[in-house]
This record gives C-alpha cells, structure tokens and sequence, in this order.
C-alpha cells in the first residue's frame, strides 16, 4: 500500500513524496541490476558521475538516457534523480533492504525509484576493456552464416568510419565478435558458426572511408571480415 512520507531538508524545506511497495519495473537494453537497492554517500557510490533531476523519471528512462551517453552504470535515487557513471566505489558500496527503495517514481507512481541517499543500481552489458584482434574472412550467406546465434546486425547512417562504429557499437552491446560485410553490414555475435569456411583475406577487401577518408578495409559480397574483443586485465 503506497504511504505519504514528509522528509524535513535542512531544517527548512520540507517535501512530500509517494512511498510504494519495492518495484524497478522492466530492466531495458540488456542491462542488469547491480544492487537491487544501495546506500548512497555524499561523495556518491557511482565514480564519474553525472546527476540531473527529471519529472518524467523511471529506472527504464534513466537506463536508456544513461546508455544513450556510453555510461557503464546508472541509479536512480530520491523519485526523481538519475544517475550516470563510469564505475561504482566498491569501498562504500553498501547494500540496503529493497523495502528502502520505496519513493515513487515522478514518470510513474506504480514503480519504484530508490528513496532517500538508497540508490537501484544497474549495470550496462558493454564489454569494460579489451584490444579487437584480427581473425579471419569468412564466407557469409544466409544459408551458411559466418556468426552464431544470436547474431546483431546493425547499419548506420553512413559507412564512413564503419570500422570503428562497429567495434565500438558490438564492445558496447557487450558482444565480443564484430564483423564488416559488404561496406555497409555491422554484425555482433558470441562467436563463430560450426563449421564456418575461412577463405583469403583479400576476399574482405572490399573499403569504406575512414575517419580522415583514407580506406579501410570492410569485407567484401558474403565475406564477413571479423575481429575479436580480447579482454584486457
């Protein structure tokens, strides 16, 4: 049953929120929950972080907003507050009972949106670090795909720099096998198909410009040209 709850600040502003049963809704865009609900510090359990106030919040919203600037972590904290980081300060990392998650969301009341200084943390499935590494041409057609499932396939805009954007774009989905076909197709998987047939490198020669128009090579017709994520520690 949602309650009223008054929160004096200061000894001088005093604001009314709706309090509800512990709920952060549906988790987008493949991201994760971290901590179902944390204590926050002044100095904030999320490292890099940038605040802002929304009217219109819900743990969902503030994931997408976060993802949509390359952030690894988002919370949300206070109804109303989402936070985006670049890490979490494990030495002030505090678990509290998701019962203290309980103000509403201002985007939603039926949701919940952490409480006061009790942030939900999620985690985005982006690949942390790592150096891409070369590691064949392969023959690609639809019968015979060079990925496994699941495969990503991702266009953009332009080909230009679409070496780059397409590792960057499979590093931040959090799929570690990228794949240029064609000069224009991005495709992200986990790995390679059973039974995949590599054949020449310059059969991926097709190019598109790079960042300073210089060519890159982009594979080529079914020839999907694949580079792997290594990670490094």
């Amino acid at each position: 049953m949602a309650q009223l709850i008054t929160i004096t600040i200061l000894a001088a502003i005093t604001t009314t929120v709706l309090a509800i049963p512990f709920n952060p809704g549906s988790i987008p865009l493949n991201w994760t929950t971290y901590v179902p609900c944390a204590v926050d510090v002044p100095s904030r359990v999320i490292t890099g972080v940038v605040t802002t106030v929304e009217p219109e919040l819900t743990a969902a919203s503030c994931i997408e907003s976060c993802d949509a600037q390359n952030y690894i972590y988002a919370g949300v904290e206070n109804g109303n507050e989402c936070h985006c980081g670049s890490g979490i300060a494990s030495s002030v990392l505090q678990s509290a009972l998701p019962s203290d998650c309980n103000f509403a969301c201002t985007g939603d009341a039926s949701l919940s949106c952490g409480g006061a200084w009790r942030i939900q943390l999620y985690k985005s499935p982006a690949l942390l670090s790592g150096a891409w590494a070369f590691e064949g041409c392969y023959v690609d057609t639809p019968d015979t795909p060079a990925f496994a499932e699941p495969i990503v396939h991702h266009t953009f805009e332009t080909n230009v720099n679409l070496f780059t954007n397409c590792l960057k774009y499979c590093g931040h989905i959090g799929l570690p096998w990228a794949g240029l076909e064609d000069a224009s197709d991005c495709q992200c998987s986990f790995g390679l198909a059973p039974g995949v047939v590599e054949v020449d490198r310059d059969e991926c020669g097709l190019t598109c410009p790079g960042p300073f128009g210089e060519p890159e090579q982009c594979g080529g017709v079914q020839r999907l040209y694949t580079w792997k994520n290594i990670p490094v520690y």
